[in-house]
């Protein structure tokens, strides 16, 4: 009997603003949403290390059952205080990718360790990519080779956790099968 490895999902912090509570809860909801699903799950943000400047808590006065799962979890604080670099990640390690916050323009940006950079990389690579808000440029390449599973912002984001793994799912079955 064997059981099948879990599918490797990168989760991108893009936190520009440096102190978005609602990138927070987006966040959360993303990194849950996929640890249920059965998805392993590496963090990584722009400087590495905690991608907010100060240690956010889940908004609203009582928190909320994620919130609350989150604030309880020592391996999910970790695992957000302890982000790989941007720079750090290689496409090839993971089977999709789900960016959290907004990315400018995909194509255009020279920073080679940029958000953008690494969602290029994933769509050339062939592999799914959620990204959440979906308001950013896509020209002139489009999603390449890959596929670019966009959201309207509606949460909790399960619906676009679901179609990134099925997505996933299929590129690990691609590869492997001859």
């Amino acid at each position: 009997m064997s059981s099948k490895a879990p599918i490797r999902i990168a989760v991108l912090v893009n936190s520009a603003s440096g102190a978005d509570r609602t990138e927070f809860d987006r966040f959360i909801a993303v990194y849950y949403a996929l640890l249920d699903a059965g998805a392993e799950v590496l963090v990584a943000s722009a400087s590495g290390g905690h991608p907010w400047p100060k240690r956010l808590k889940p908004s609203g006065e009582e928190p909320d059952e994620l919130a609350a799962r989150f604030q309880s979890d020592w391996h999910a604080r970790d695992d957000l205080a302890n982000t790989l670099q941007f720079g750090q990640l290689f496409v090839e390690d993971f089977q999709g990718g789900f960016c959290v916050g907004e990315p400018g323009a995909i194509w255009r940006g020279t920073d080679l360790d940029s958000v953008e950079a690494l969602i290029a990389r994933f769509l050339q690579a062939g592999k799914p990519i959620a990204v959440v808000p979906s308001l950013f440029d896509i020209t002139p390449t489009g999603a390449a080779d890959g596929l670019l599973i966009l959201s309207d912002g509606k949460w909790p984001p399960i619906a676009t956790v679901r179609a990134l793994l099925a997505a996933a799912t299929q590129f690990d079955n691609r590869r492997i099968e001859p």
